[in-house]
């Protein structure tokens, strides 16, 4: 029963920072450049980062490599299905609810996945046996190639959108 306390914190925090994810993913959204090129920053860095760890493990590089081209035609699908549209002076955009949803399944999936693992027997086992196995993380293609998805997904999505969003605004349209 004591265990409860120490993940109530922990869960109550994922479950906000997921509300806030999904809040911001779905439906139409305000073009703010400065937040789309700090995203896209800290996207590159931690996909840097994990490219360069990955040299431990070098298969992983075949899971990032797929995973990098799935995002790019998953970007490229959302670029096809972007619609911008002007509410007052501010510039709005949303990309195929089916597309948002889908970026979304990939993410809470898999961390679910990951989630159910951890606290399963086989997980706990693991766990106790080695106390580094949360470097299982770093070594998982599947997490890889998800992971890879998203950051080539949003890199070349927040891209688009800076590129469309800002010739949008200095034309001064009003659609």
């Amino acid at each position: 029963m004591h265990n409860l306390g120490q993940f109530a914190f922990p869960a109550l925090l994922i479950i906000f920072v997921l509300y806030r994810r999904i809040k911001r993913s779905v439906g139409f959204q305000k073009f703010t450049p400065r937040r789309m090129r700090f995203r896209m920053v800290i996207f590159a860095i931690i996909g840097l980062l994990l490219l360069v760890a990955g040299y431990v493990h070098p298969i992983l590089y075949l899971a990032d490599a797929a995973g990098i081209a799935c995002g790019i035609l998953l970007a490229f699908f959302a670029v096809r299905h972007c619609t911008f549209e002007w509410r007052g002076p501010d510039l709005y955009h949303r990309t195929h609810i089916g597309i948002e949803m889908a970026v979304l399944a990939l993410f809470l999936g898999r961390l679910a996945f990951r989630f159910a693992f951890m606290f399963s027997p086989a997980g706990q086992a693991a766990l106790a046996n080695d106390p580094t196995q949360m470097q299982q993380y770093s070594r998982d293609p599947w997490t890889a190639f998800v992971f890879f998805i998203l950051v080539a997904y949003y890199i070349w999505y927040y891209r688009f959108l800076l590129k469309e969003g800002t010739a949008r605004l200095g034309s001064g349209k009003t659609e």
